[in-house]
């Protein structure tokens, strides 16, 4: 007559069947989740270089987005500065255009134009913190409300004064200049506007019909005065494309870091799907056998034999 044991083929079936059923959970979640373990521990001497990988990137992405950051302003920037230029060539050419004819007609609106111009693109902001401000970016650079204002005070009224440009850290051991300041930009243009507004609210003005031999001087001499100024604007604008170049450089080393970084993450914590697929094919298999053998063993008893 055939021995039969009454707990131990139980107890192992069973144990089986937990065992196929925990790989097959596990194999699941992998293939759901597409990571080898769900915590540090599953990750064994691999933990540590995990956990110094993923501080590098946080890092990383910091300058990324601060160099991202940067790169907007720098960008509205330049189009101000491109406006700043083109107001005061534009009032040049015109003032010659007025001394060449002799006339005084429309200088005052040229400069009034010229004067909006360059403060509305110095007082431009972002967030409602002005791009041209330095570490004073709480407040327009520019002061002065109209012409009048500007011919009227001193011109260190007019422009904010002694604001330092701003300097953010754009990789581990390096900074950036965030912006050009508007006294460094503007003060040559600004000075030569003040000085024909001063003329024309003066005793030799206003400017208008046939130009007196005061108006022409003044106006002459202020043409080589604007192509200084013109000049100078130029200046700042290629080291603004420059600062432009070592930031845009910049985001592209952090991104290529950051990409190698995440390929090193990736290695340790991301499963090979098909790897994943093939475990629980066979993770399904062993489960679904193990639980046949386990319901079979489980209806065995002496009575079953004895029929």
């Amino acid at each position: 007559m055939t021995r039969i044991s009454s707990a131990q083929i139980p107890a192992a079936s069973l144990a089986q069947l937990s065992r196929a059923q925990l790989e097959l959970i596990e194999s699941a979640r992998q293939s759901s989740e597409q990571t080898r373990a769900t915590d540090l521990k599953g990750y064994g001497r691999s933990g540590q270089t995990l956990v110094s990988a993923q501080r590098l990137v946080a890092r990383t992405e910091s300058f990324i987005n601060t160099t991202k950051e940067l790169q907007t302003r720098m960008q509205i920037q330049d189009v101000a500065l491109d406006r700043a230029s083109d107001a005061v060539i534009k009032m040049k050419d015109e003032l010659f255009q007025n001394v060449g004819l002799e006339s005084g007609e429309g200088v005052r609106s040229q400069l009034e134009e010229a004067f909006a111009v360059l403060k509305d693109a110095m007082n431009t902001n972002l967030g409602g913190r002005y791009l041209f401000g330095g570490v004073l970016n709480d407040q327009p650079p520019v002061q002065a409300d109209s012409l009048s204002d500007l011919a009227a005070d001193p011109l260190t009224d007019a422009i904010v004064q002694g604001a330092d440009a701003q300097v953010m850290r754009i990789e581990e051991n390096r900074n950036a200049q965030a912006s050009l300041v508007a006294e460094d930009v503007i003060t040559l243009a600004m000075a030569s506007i003040k000085r024909i507004a001063e003329f024309d609210e003066g005793p030799g003005g206003p400017f208008g019909g046939d130009l007196t031999a005061a108006q022409k001087d003044a106006l002459m001499a202020e043409l080589g005065q604007l192509s200084q100024a013109f000049d100078h604007i130029l200046y700042q604008q290629a080291e603004h494309g420059r600062m432009m170049k070592e930031v845009d450089s910049a985001a592209e080393r952090q991104t290529a870091h950051r990409d190698v970084l995440n390929g090193a993450i990736g290695e340790i914590v991301d499963v090979d799907l098909a790897e994943v697929a093939v475990r629980l094919n066979q993770a399904q298999f062993a489960y679904d056998a193990s639980a046949g053998v386990f319901n079979v063993i489980r209806n065995m008893s002496l009575l079953n034999v004895l029929k």
